[in-house]
């Protein structure tokens, strides 16, 4: 599996409910507690490209959960399992930033940070960054993991050279409902499409083909649809895996360039 996929993490209900319900028990650690969890967290992704499991064998509470960052929920043996070299072609690296440590009591800390992953692929270069919580607990001198969450920064993505000639059939307006109060306007403005309720607080539409477009500044996919006589009569918002309807109200009604 790829860098990314092998980001994870680990969930336990009892430790988190303490750190969320009790903030007042946590506090800084002392710098030498920072460090090692700074040199160990380095060391954990340092040997994921490598598929190295020794490190994290040692590093993961038997009894952990792990989650990945799409969601799937593995046991500390099917993570192991799963944890294999990069295959020909994939190298990669992640640099842990930013961390701090909190500890709770003397038997537990939370570890913030944020993976900076970089990733080529047969000569594609991919940067992602992630933000990332951990909890351990200490079993004797040593500490185990027993929850860590990481999550996807969101970043704009790269626009993709399309044909933008079709672009002025697009411009509009577009509804959720004929009850709706808000209108979803489209505009073209010094050759590139923006989206939003007001023409000051629009967004750039950025291309990744000639009818889907990326939200600037959001999570959100826009892609415009037409009927069988090449009419847009709706764009369809895809945000967290579902997709939000709005109709065509007024536009130009002109058929896309050829």
């Amino acid at each position: 599996m790829t860098i990314g996929e092998s980001v994870a993490i680990i969930r336990n209900g009892a430790l988190a409910a303490l750190w969320l319900c009790a903030p007042c028990l946590a506090h800084p650690a002392p710098d030498e507690t920072t460090a090692w969890f700074q040199s160990r967290t380095q060391a954990l992704y340092d040997a994921v490209a490598s598929g190295g499991q020794a490190i994290w064998d040692r590093t993961l509470d038997a009894s952990c959960t792990i989650t990945t960052e799409d969601g799937e929920v593995l046991d500390k043996t099917r993570f192991l399992h799963d944890l294999r070299p990069l295959p020909q072609g994939f190298t990669g690296r992640i640099r842990v930033r930013d961390l701090t440590v909190h500890a709770i009591g003397a038997q537990a800390a939370v570890v913030h940070y944020w993976l900076d992953e970089s990733e080529n692929i047969f000569g594609q270069q991919l940067k992602t960054t992630y933000v990332q919580t951990d909890v351990y607990r200490r079993s004797g001198s040593e500490w185990l993991a027993v929850a860590m969450q990481v999550t996807v920064v969101p970043r704009d993505l790269e626009p993709v050279d399309v044909d933008a000639r079709g672009w002025p059939a697009l411009i509009g307006e577009y509804r959720l409902s004929e009850h709706a109060a808000s209108v979803y306007h489209v505009w073209l403005r010094d050759g590139a499409l923006f989206g939003g309720n007001e023409a000051k607080s629009a967004t750039r539409l950025i291309p990744l083909a000639p009818l889907v477009f990326f939200q600037q500044g959001s999570i959100h996919l826009m892609v415009f649809v037409q009927d069988h006589g090449g009419l847009v009569t709706e764009v369809r918002e895809l945000h967290k895996y579902n997709e939000v309807v709005m109709k065509r109200v007024a536009a130009a009604a002109a058929h896309p360039q050829a």
